[in-house]
């Protein structure tokens, strides 16, 4: 029972607690991982993964991984031929695919990445390998409207290196007739 002036927590009336204990989501509820799932060292994977959760891929992956509210980590020993499409990927490992990130993609010192990146914010790390092309353009922003952007019009009708290389056909057609 409580005492007087306690209440069901076994707290005096208007304390305050101090401790802070995480609720478990309706989501995980049940799970006995908390939300992370392991592609572990020994396993291979061939064909499409896709999930709601979190994914560490340490084996070797083949095919494409959505995980579209969610974060891929491939690690130091993941060997990954697939595309991957995440709320934010992180490479530590080897990939051979293009990357996706809805926020963010990361390349870890150790990475070898062969494969386009698409994400408004990028981050390479010095000593990480990379062979690709980067778009960051945002998720609302297609190439279309890119291309169609005053600024860029103005930037394709002249470029200061249309100007000089005009500027020295003229001078070589003037050395010419001399």
């Amino acid at each position: 029972m409580w005492k007087r002036g306690e209440n069901e927590d076994g707290m005096g009336v208007g304390a305050v607690a101090d401790i802070s204990v995480p609720k478990p989501s309706s989501r995980s509820a049940g799970k006995a991982n908390s939300g992370l799932a392991t592609i572990g060292p020994s396993i291979t994977v061939k064909g499409d993964v896709i999930g709601d959760e979190d994914l560490m891929i340490q084996g070797q992956v083949e095919g494409t991984v959505v995980l579209k509210k969610h974060s891929i980590v491939v690690g130091v020993e993941g060997r990954v031929r697939a595309d991957l499409s995440a709320r934010t990927v992180m490479v530590e490992g080897e990939v051979k695919g293009n990357l996706t990130g809805q926020e963010q993609v990361i390349l870890r010192q150790s990475a070898r990445v062969d494969g386009n990146i698409s994400c408004p914010r990028v981050t390479v790390e010095d000593g990480a390998s990379f062979r690709g092309g980067i778009d960051m353009r945002g998720a609302t922003e297609s190439p279309q409207s890119v291309a169609t952007h005053p600024s860029v019009k103005s930037r394709q009708r002249s470029t200061p290196h249309e100007h000089s290389n005009a500027a020295s056909s003229d001078e070589a057609k003037k050395v010419g007739n001399r």
